[in-house]
């Protein structure tokens, strides 16, 4: 699946020019251009051709984890491991589906570790020892351990239908984050 990032796509044109009668073109969102190719050929020079690097040909799959605490919305009152459940995602070829719902296992963090407990950390590790992305409101001490087996997304947004419209604007760099030695983390925006 090919998939043009809203965060790097400029609105520069050179895509569209590449093929004009092989791409429909159409808002987004604000200013931002999604393009169907219908040609593969057409599609290949607008992946070499685009000067930000905006257009990922997306072949793998990703399972992503989203915690909560009611299935409504993303936890915000607390780091991601004290989530009660998780929500499992496969995103592939541009699709987002619910695979399962996970229970977190209860676990009493020692507070007094400045830079997290490693117990805690490996918990949740057990619980999403098959996940890619984890995504939450926000990350305590523990994300130092947790970003050397997962990307770690932090969204600013509650609703769970809003989340997952950010994952999947935010693919590309999800993807590219995944694939680093050494992982930073993401604010999806």
């Amino acid at each position: 699946m090919y998939n043009i990032s809203p965060n790097k796509c400029v609105g520069c044109g050179i895509c569209e020019k590449l093929c004009p009668k092989g791409i429909e073109i159409f808002e987004r969102v604000a200013k931002v251009k999604k393009v169907d190719y219908k040609n593969a050929d057409c599609l290949e020079k607008a992946l070499k051709a685009c000067p930000q690097k905006a257009i990922k040909d997306i072949t793998e799959e990703i399972i992503l984890a989203l915690g909560t605490d009611d299935y409504k919305v993303i936890k915000f009152d607390d780091h991601f491991g004290m989530s009660e459940h998780f929500m499992i995602y496969s995103c592939f070829k541009g699709k987002l589906s619910l695979k399962e719902k996970r229970n977190n296992v209860k676990y009493e963090e020692d507070e007094t570790k400045l830079h997290g407990d490693p117990g805690k950390a490996k918990t949740t590790s057990s619980v999403l020892n098959d996940v890619d992305i984890l995504v939450g409101g926000m990350f305590g001490p523990n994300i130092t351990r947790l970003r050397n087996k997962y990307v770690c997304a932090v969204v600013r947004e509650q609703n769970i239908e809003k989340v997952q419209g950010l994952i999947k604007d935010n693919i590309n760099e999800i993807i590219e984050e995944k694939n680093k030695a050494q992982r930073k983390g993401l604010v999806l925006r």
